[in-house]
């Protein structure tokens, strides 16, 4: 079977721009959400609003975020605990470029680590100038990259964010 290399080039230099453009608009909210729907359990008003400690089962946490990327059981005689981490990296554009990575040859992925590095560079740059100008906006709302939730008979007892 003869292989097009140059077709095959053309792909991963489509995913490499593709990589840069989503990388570009890591802070678009709309597109970010249409990447990983359940990214707001990463901002802290969102899960103030949303887990109710005493409240709120396993089911509806199921439901709300999806399956977590770890589970451990924490019983003891006293109470039926457990715990359910959720980390940003597994979810959403992360997962999508390992993915990619996975798909492309040696070369192409080393493309788009390069990328994404000019992109993060740039970024960097303009969060800079924005900072010199004055323009830079304050955060509106914390967030986290890992989310620990903590049961006590499939009801949530509380949780964190790091």
């Amino acid at each position: 079977m003869h292989v097009n290399h140059g077709k095959i080039l053309g792909i991963g230099f489509m995913l490499c721009w593709l990589a840069v453009g989503l990388s570009g608009c890591a802070n678009t909210d709309g597109l970010m959400n249409s990447l990983n729907p359940g990214a707001q359990k990463y901002e802290i008003t969102y899960l103030k609003k949303t887990l109710i400690p005493g409240k709120t089962t396993k089911n509806q946490v199921m439901q709300l975020f999806g399956a977590p990327s770890q589970e451990e059981l924490n019983s003891t005689s006293r109470s039926n605990g457990s715990n359910w981490t959720y980390e940003k990296k597994e979810e959403g554009l992360e997962k999508y470029m390992t993915l990619a990575h996975k798909y492309v040859s040696t070369e192409t992925s080393l493309k788009m680590y390069d990328a994404s590095a000019q992109v993060s560079k740039a970024q960097g740059v303009a969060e800079d100038v924005s900072s010199v100008t004055g323009t830079k906006k304050a955060p509106n709302q914390a967030t986290g990259s890992t989310l620990i939730i903590y049961f006590i008979d499939d009801v949530v007892d509380y949780y964190r964010l790091y």
